[in-house]
């Protein structure tokens, strides 16, 4: 991993991201004392679910998949974070830990925000205030996820996330080993073979590389039996 200082675009990049576009300059300003440029190699861990929660996070560019280990050493994918999304800052309420483990998935740029300068800033009522604020889409996110997990079976969430990540098209490239993706759909690779092998009898989908080929009219279909699919 390697670290370099944040330049001033990189600074006004910050702004882009839904967790800081409401602050002022000068909080950003503020905020970005003491920041770091992070690369990341893909299979590189950034933080591991029990570390320090020193620094919150923003992706510049790349892909950062969020999980949790069970009892039994299975990865349950919380989320994955797309470029200019800010991560792992409930940590820095009371000094606590990461509650997650945070990985790349590819080649990725991150934005490490200094935590104790977080801590300070929370101080001034302003700054609480506006910040507070933001954090209430995320809580919206985590209730939606814990939704995900127990309102849909594996293949309606594996054709979730194929429109998330594509929209409804026929062609779908996923540049993700499928040991990630069962982990995002919530199940475990085993789980994805048996369905993909059924999808494939079934003439459903075509997976040849990271091309995921679907049938002609298949989200029309989707469309039309809206309990078959993901929510539009």
């Amino acid at each position: 991993m390697m670290q370099y200082d944040l330049t001033m675009n990189e600074i006004e990049k910050l702004m882009e991201s839904a967790l800081f576009r409401d602050l002022g300059e000068e909080s950003l300003a503020r905020l970005s004392e003491g920041s770091r440029r992070l690369e990341i190699a893909r299979g590189e861990h950034l933080f591991f679910e029990g570390d320090e929660g020193r620094d919150l996070f923003v992706l510049a560019e790349g892909g950062v998949r969020l999980y949790k280990l069970s009892s039994d050493g299975q990865e349950t994918t919380v989320k994955l974070v797309n470029p200019i999304e800010a991560f792992a800052e409930f940590a820095l309420f009371g000094g606590g830990d990461y509650p997650v483990s945070a990985i790349a998935i590819k080649y990725s740029v991150v934005y490490a925000l200094s935590g104790s300068t977080f801590q300070t800033l929370l101080e001034e009522r302003a700054f609480r205030r506006e910040f507070i604020s933001t954090l209430i889409g995320r809580l919206r996110y985590l209730t939606q996820r814990i939704h995900y997990l127990t309102a849909y079976d594996v293949e309606q969430r594996f054709f979730r996330f194929l429109y998330e990540q594509c929209g409804p098209v026929e062609k779908c490239r996923v540049e993700m080993p499928k040991k990630e993706i069962a982990a995002a759909i919530g199940t475990i690779p085993e789980t994805l073979s048996r369905l993909i092998l059924r999808l494939r009898d079934r003439g459903d989908i075509e997976w040849k590389g990271s091309t995921i080929t679907l049938r002609e009219g298949f989200w029309k279909d989707m469309e039309e039996n809206p309990g078959d699919g993901p929510d539009r």
